[in-house]
């Protein structure tokens, strides 16, 4: 897997636009591995998505700035239970450092009915966006809202007028993301 040190001084813009996602421990470090974004020029809902959004208008968010957001103990309580419980390989310091000391600048934070039950943590520059991690509540793990989670961003990435959203490494719900393509063989491929 190939890697790259931000510490060269190439514009983040271009690290995501060379196929590359930033590593989970470390801000200035990036892995090369089946990057996947949409791209916001060709943005169009698909009836899957508006599917999506119809079943889940349950749900409320909050995009608040990290730089204010309040990462409590209760709050890192709160995602290890959930970790433990999805069996997700993640550990808590990793979880810590996403939320207080990486390049991302954005949490959504979800409701229903005034219970929080997810954090989605997001970048987002001038001209792009990127949905880096999310953390949800298992009972909503086969549901709608893992997938909500990340099309919201991609929607609001399109209404602020940015040109990527990065989704992050492939899997296949994200090829129903609007524009979306993904990174192979050093090119970005259009489903």
């Amino acid at each position: 897997m190939p890697q790259y040190n931000l510490q060269f001084n190439q514009p983040l813009e271009q690290i995501y636009k060379n196929g590359y996602l930033p590593q989970r421990n470390s801000p200035t470090f990036f892995y090369q591995e089946s990057s996947c974004r949409s791209d916001l020029v060709n943005f169009k809902l698909s009836s899957e998505n508006r599917r999506i959004l119809r079943k889940t208008t349950s749900f409320t968010f909050t995009k608040v700035s990290l730089s204010d957001f309040n990462y409590t103990s209760e709050i890192q309580k709160q995602i290890k239970q959930w970790l433990r419980q999805l069996n997700w390989n993640f550990p808590i310091n990793s979880v810590k450092t996403v939320f207080k000391q990486h390049l991302f600048n954005y949490v959504y934070v979800w409701q229903l009915n005034q219970r929080i039950v997810a954090y989605s943590i997001c970048y987002f520059s001038k001209s792009i966006a990127h949905i880096a991690y999310v953390f949800y509540d298992p009972e909503f793990s086969h549901s709608d809202l893992p997938i909500r989670l990340v099309l919201q961003v991609v929607i609001d990435s399109q209404q602020c007028g940015l040109k990527y959203c990065y989704l992050g490494r492939f899997s296949h719900y994200k090829r129903n993301m609007p524009g979306f393509e993904n990174f192979e063989n050093n090119s970005w491929l259009k489903s």
